[in-house]
Parts: C-alpha cells; sequence; structure tokens
C-alpha cells in the first residue's frame, strides 16, 4: 500500500507476459502522447484457471485518479480485475487477478482512468487501444481537459491450476492454524514410560468462526443448542443498532440485545457489537433526520454514552460507523470530523473493546470505485493520523459471485497494514441457486480461512421464519441447507478431534493440532493422569510433559 520512487520488479518475473525484443519485465518507458491505454495481449487463457495480475502505475498531470485493470476477453465486453489509486509523484502497486469461465484465444488487459468530479464521484474515461505495448504512457485528459498520462511498469500474469492454489492454501493453513505438539510421559522420577497410551482431544479452537444471530434465538432451545455446538462468534443482526435501541427520542430498548448477550456469555462465545452509527440515511432513525446539527450532535453523544457505558467491556469489537466509504448522513451534518469523533468517545467509553471500520465491495468486486482497497487503506491512514484509534479491518463479505484471486490480492495489500482483519457479513447472493450458493460459499470461507492475516469470519445468516437477508444455512426446522452442510464440513475439517497413540521409545507421543485448548489423557499399567494445555500460534513444536 506504501507509494514508492521506484517500481519494485515484476512479481514471477513478469509471469505469462511476453517481453520481446530483450526487454526487461522490470524496465519501463513512456511516450509524451499516444492514441492507446498501456496494454498486453495474452494468448489462450484457460478455464478455471487462477490469473494473478499485477504492476506499478505512476500518473502524470493530476495529483491522483484511480485507475482500473480490466480484462477483455475474445471481445466479449470487459471486466475489472485490479484497482490503484494512482499518484504523480510515486509509483502505486496493482494487485488482482481474475478466473475465467471459458477458454479465451485472445484477451487484452488495458487501463482506465476514473476522474474524480466535483461531487467526488468517479467519472470513468477510456480509449481504445490499437496496439498492445509490453508498457507505455498513454495521455488522457483531466477533469478541466490538462493532459494526463499513465505509466506502467513491472507487470505481471501468473497462472496457477487449481490444484496448486488449493495446495498454497493447504500449506499456509498448516503453517499459520495448526501447529506441531510432543506430549511427554514420564514418572515421578523423570524415567520415560515407554508404550504409554496417550488421548488428545480438542476442546476449543482459537480461530473465531460464527455467525449473526437475531432476537428469533431467544426461548428457542433448539436453535440455541444448534448455535452452540458449531460457533464460538457472534454478532447480532439488528438488535444493537440505533433504530432499535432508540426507536423514538429517548425512548430507550435495551431488553433484547441484554438477553442475546446473556445467552452468549453463558456459553462463553465472543461478541461483536454491531453497529455504534450507520452512515447509510435510510438505516437512520426517522426521529434523528429531521434534527438540526446542533441537536444531532446532542443525540449522537447521548446515543454513543448510552450504549458503550451499558455494554462496556462485554463486546470484543465495535464497528464504530458503518459503511462509511459509501455513505455520509452524519458527515454531511457534522462535519468531515465527525468520525473522527465517534472514535475518539468509543475508545474512551470501552478502551478494551477493538475499533473496527466495516465496509462492503473492498473483496467482493473491484467495480465499486467507492470501496476499492486503496480507499479503505486511504480513509483508515487518515483516521489513524488524526488519533483514531482504529485496530480492526472490517470486510463485509457479501459476495455475488467471488473472484479468489482478487480476493487474495485484496487481503494481500490489506496484510502490509499489520492489523486484524475480520470478515464479518460472508454470505452468497440468493439469485444463485442453493448448490451454486454452497459452491461460492466454500470457495470464500477457504480462502478466508487459509489467509494469514484473516483474524476471524463472521457468517451474515441470522434465521428467521421467513427467511435470513440473503443465505440461511438450515431451514425454519433447523434441517441444513446445502450452504449449512459445507458450514459443518469445514468445520469438522478445520478441528483436530481426537488423536490418540502409544509414546515411542523415548516415552513421547506427537501429533499436528489445530490451535486450540485441548485435554490430554495418559494410560500406563493401572495408573490414569488427565492434563489440559494450549496450542498458540508459533513455529516451534510444543511441549507439554505429563508425570505420571
Amino acid at each position: 500500500v506504501q507509494c514508492r520512487g521506484r517500481p519494485e520488479p515484476a512479481q514471477y518475473n513478469g509471469g505469462i507476459l511476453k517481453y520481446g525484443n530483450g526487454d526487461d519485465p522490470n524496465g519501463y518507458k513512456t511516450t509524451e502522447t499516444g492514441v492507446l491505454s498501456p496494454a498486453f495481449v495474452v494468448y489462450n487463457l484457460n478455464k478455471s484457471t487462477m490469473y494473478t495480475f499485477s504492476g506499478w502505475v505512476k500518473l502524470e498531470g493530476s495529483p491522483s485518479a484511480l485507475i482500473t485493470a480490466r480484462l477483455a476477453p475474445d471481445n466479449s465486453g470487459t471486466r475489472c480485475i485490479g484497482t490503484v489509486l494512482a499518484r504523480s509523484n510515486c509509483w502505486a502497486f496493482l494487485k488482482g487477478g481474475f478466473v475465467l469461465d471459458w477458454p479465451t484465444q485472445t484477451s487484452v488487459i488495458f487501463f482506465q482512468v476514473h476522474i474524480r468530479d466535483k461531487s467526488q464521484r468517479f467519472a470513468s474515461r477510456t480509449k481504445l487501444f490499437a496496439e498492445a505495448c509490453h508498457l507505455v504512457g498513454f495521455a488522457f485528459q483531466n477533469a478541466d481537459r490538462t493532459p494526463m498520462k499513465i505509466t506502467t511498469a513491472s507487470a505481471s500474469l501468473q497462472p496457477f491450476t487449481t490444484d496448486q492454489w488449493s495446495m498454497h492454501q493447504k500449506d499456509t493453513i498448516r503453517k499459520r492454524r495448526k501447529r506441531m505438539a510432543t506430549i511427554h510421559v514420564a514418572d515421578p522420577h523423570g524415567t520415560r514410560v515407554v508404550g504409554a497410551s496417550v488421548s488428545v482431544e480438542q476442546t476449543s479452537k482459537d480461530f473465531p468462526l460464527g455467525s449473526a444471530i437475531a432476537s428469533t434465538i431467544l426461548g428457542n432451545d433448539a436453535y440455541q443448542k444448534w448455535f452452540v455446538e458449531r460457533f464460538n462468534a457472534a454478532v447480532f443482526e439488528d438488535e444493537l443498532k440505533w433504530y432499535s435501541t432508540e426507536p423514538a427520542s429517548g425512548l430507550l430498548r435495551f431488553d433484547v440485545p441484554d438477553q442475546m448477550l446473556a445467552f452468549v456469555r453463558s456459553h462463553r462465545v465472543m461478541v461483536r457489537g454491531h453497529n455504534i452509527f450507520w452512515e447509510n440515511q435510510d438505516a437512520t432513525p426517522r426521529w434523528v433526520k429531521g434534527l438540526s446539527p446542533e441537536d444531532l450532535r446532542s443525540a449522537v453523544n447521548t446515543r454513543i454514552q448510552s450504549l458503550m457505558t451499558r455494554y462496556r467491556g462485554e463486546f470484543a469489537h465495535w464497528d464504530v460507523n458503518n459503511e462509511m466509504l459509501h455513505f455520509n448522513f452524519y458527515e454531511q451534518r457534522l462535519g468531515a470530523n465527525a468520525t473522527m469523533e465517534f472514535f475518539s468517545v468509543a475508545q474512551d467509553a470501552d478502551p478494551l473493546a477493538t475499533l473496527f471500520m466495516n465496509e462492503y465491495n473492498v473483496v467482493e468486486t473491484c467495480d465499486d470505485a467507492s470501496s476499492t482497497v486503496d480507499a479503505y487503506v486511504a480513509r483508515l491512514k487518515d483516521l489513524r493520523a488524526g488519533g483514531a484509534v482504529l485496530e480492526g479491518i472490517g470486510l463485509e463479505g457479501h459476495f455475488s459471485r467471488p473472484n479468489i484471486p482478487y480476493m487474495r490480492a485484496v487481503l494481500d495489500k490489506l496484510a502490509t497494514l499489520n492489523l486484524p482483519i475480520w470478515f464479518t457479513e460472508i454470505d452468497i447472493n440468493n439469485k444463485f441457486d442453493a448448490q451454486t450458493q454452497a459452491v461460492y460459499l466454500e470457495q470464500v470461507l477457504r480462502e478466508a480461512y487459509a489467509h494469514p492475516a484473516v483474524s476471524g469470519v463472521m457468517l451474515w445468516t441470522a434465521l428467521h421464519e421467513g427467511g435470513c437477508y440473503q443465505m440461511c444455512l438450515t431451514d425454519w426446522n433447523l434441517k441444513n441447507l446445502p450452504v449449512g452442510d459445507v458450514v459443518d464440513r469445514l468445520l469438522q475439517e478445520w478441528q483436530t478431534g481426537q488423536v490418540a497413540g502409544p509414546t515411542d521409545a523415548h516415552g513421547a507421543y506427537s501429533f499436528s493440532g489445530y490451535l486450540g485448548e485441548y485435554v490430554v489423557t495418559v494410560n500406563a499399567g493401572n495408573t490414569s493422569k488427565q492434563a489440559t494445555f494450549s496450542l498458540s500460534p508459533g513455529d516451534e513444536t510444543r511441549h507439554i510433559t505429563v508425570q505420571i
């Protein structure tokens, strides 16, 4: 995410992008004028192959502009495969990717520039390309019709088979989500006990994987049992939002979230706070919309104080100002520093909670100019520079058809911020049939779980008698739907379960386990001993000694 004085070397040495005449894939050249976008012609791309695309981009003639890389396969339309906020004084890194539905003979990757107009919206400007060059500067016109030029360097297009992609996921899971452990068994004199029977069982998981819940879980014993058997994290779908807790001015209603909190607390389920404010005017309480700026400021202060004081220390996270890249109800009325003030008050009210940005269409698509990865990073950095204690990256994850290489590219860029990344509201659009939803959900969950920077995953699957927001795991009778089968299968796959065996000639028994809490039982002769231990993140083997 850092702008550089010079472009870095091309990833994978350029991959399958062809450089002729001895050209260096890491070099660059520009033209003062031109009739084409920087473009690359690629041949014989394969169906289902995972393609990663990257490159460095620099702008002249404008301080900054959003640049999208687009793919035109066999002249059958175009699709966005990556974005970058390019600047005039340095090189910015674009990273993205794509998967094709069918093989293509000839495809073109080119670049499109989006200029902010006076309303701060992006307008796209593209010119047709006449031929392809591995690197070229292309002249556009800025909003005031001054010349503008894009230069690209160190571009790369690298293919991976689905097997290679899966192997990388599994290798990352082995390194980041699991750890080797050795149980040493000895008698009171320190003598090794050979042939002792060792049984190890995981009792809880380190990685939070949970779901949204609604008031429908209250008093529903079967739903509660179903939930706690699967999930170790929860988020309230609507019950903490302002329109729920204060439907009319001064009418505070916390009875429902209080009961929901008692449920998750009684089952040792961690819970996220969602949300304090929501910049979307349509999600703002009706009585708030007509307030004067002075009355609105008083109302928001009362809201944040009443909410955070009541639940101080209860919620691990808070989404402070939801979807502020897309909407600006509060900032438009209270000024550009409104979000900064929200974070400041929230931090003072509950200093142990991790405060998050939360946004959609950051990983789901690169066609949304409002929420590109660089827009997210820029807003996060601005808030932190202004003093906001913002320590969490929230990605909603309302997917249509997922672009997994693009998803990984965005996560890679966000990971460089060294902040915990959470998927906060994952679902798959219900325009797809149940089986397709299941296929897409598995792709998303495997990629999220495998990425080392992802700290937790929440599904947006609160169950209602009439259905769910976009995707239900079960029907109202708690019978699994296809996506529910996917979740159950992955939950089973991502746990150690029970492993057992005898100690070896050194009195030791070793295994690889998923991070979390464990109980070990050792039997030798007529003697039995039980102990507990945890597997926390680490590269070294965890050693546990049991004396028997």
